[in-house]
């Protein structure tokens, strides 16, 4: 089993036990709250306790009733305990994100055993399979694999992020939207912090984009830039609690093929509707030659000579992942 060395984790485990053992019936709701409130490794370990006190499948019962918590995660984590998983078992893991499903079919490895293991045994089995580094989900070279991998969609790859946009001031009469096409070498961190709930990256997914608008005052841009801070809030509960990510990104820009580069720093809030479609509100500081008399007035930002600032904008952001 896991360490409960850890304070918090020994809170949490005390009042599950509470919850399940001082009460009759057990109070099968407060054990719900209690266990959504942990990440999943940490679940899944106490979930492992709870079927060893012969109450998972109570639980099991419950969960779908279960008020205030995410029951598709809630229902995965106890799935993967079951030796009769639920009929949607395959469909609540696929709703999760990748490193959740990973931390569940690890788990998976243990009810799937061969059946001349002990069960006495599983416990031990269940944390080797578990401590598979994520690595092992790319395949390495072998000649019988002829050079093929498989890797998996968390591993730092090339992908693109399509846009479209509302500037805070524009022209009256003119069209307020902008497009952006961005090609971005998605989950490349530098450095990476937190749990799989909580993460804060350092220097997070570098990209490239071309910025267009349908306002003849606005020429099209081109600009690279990367996330020197991104903190992501895991909650995959959709629109009722979405992952939410903050950034703060510096940024070059250019305007046309001719134009003079200017910089800035931009502050991000991307909600994540689906895994593939998000809602941002961005702000951002920028520093760039004067507006000069005879210059097309810029009515997305408020200049003030060599800064300028604009206020807010706000998106749609679709993201795509090569197949």
């Amino acid at each position: 089993m896991g360490s409960l060395d850890d304070p918090k984790l020994w809170d949490y485990h005390n009042r599950l036990q509470m919850s399940l053992h001082q009460s009759s019936p057990p109070d099968w709701q407060t054990a719900c709250q209690i266990l959504n409130g942990m990440s999943m490794p940490d679940m899944l370990d106490e979930l492992w306790r709870i079927k060893s006190s012969s109450k998972l499948d109570g639980l099991s019962v419950f969960a779908p009733r279960a008020s205030g918590v995410n029951t598709a995660r809630l229902r995965a984590g106890i799935g993967a305990f079951q030796l009769r998983p639920p009929g949607d078992f395959d469909a609540l893991v696929g709703s999760l994100p990748a490193d959740q499903q990973w931390s569940i079919m690890s788990v998976c490895a243990v009810t799937q055993a061969p059946p001349n293991l002990s069960p006495s045994l599983w416990s031990k089995y269940y944390w080797s399979t578990r401590s598979l580094p994520a690595l092992s989900l790319v395949a390495s070279y072998s000649p019988e694999s002829g050079g093929d991998s498989n890797k998996s969609k968390d591993d730092a790859h090339l992908a693109a992020d399509i846009a479209t946009g509302v500037s805070a001031n524009y022209r009256p009469g003119a069209n307020p939207a902008t497009y952006t096409v961005t090609v971005i070498y998605r989950n490349f961190d530098k450095w990476k912090f937190g749990d799989d709930d909580t993460e804060l990256d350092v220097i997070h997914e570098p990209n490239i984009s071309v910025q267009l608008s349908p306002d003849p005052n606005n020429p099209a841009t081109y600009q690279a830039a990367f996330s020197l801070i991104n903190l992501h809030l895991k909650r995959n509960w959709g629109l009722i609690k979405p992952d939410v990510e903050f950034s703060l990104s510096p940024q070059i820009s250019q305007p046309g093929l001719g134009g003079v580069p200017s910089g800035a720093l931009q502050a991000q809030i991307e909600l994540h509707v689906t895994s593939t479609i998000s809602l941002t509100a961005q702000t951002s500081v920028g520093v760039g030659p004067a507006m000069k008399p005879g210059d097309p007035p810029d009515y997305g930002a408020l200049h003030y000579g060599n800064v300028s600032f604009s206020p807010f904008m706000i998106g749609i952001l679709g993201h795509w992942d090569p197949p």
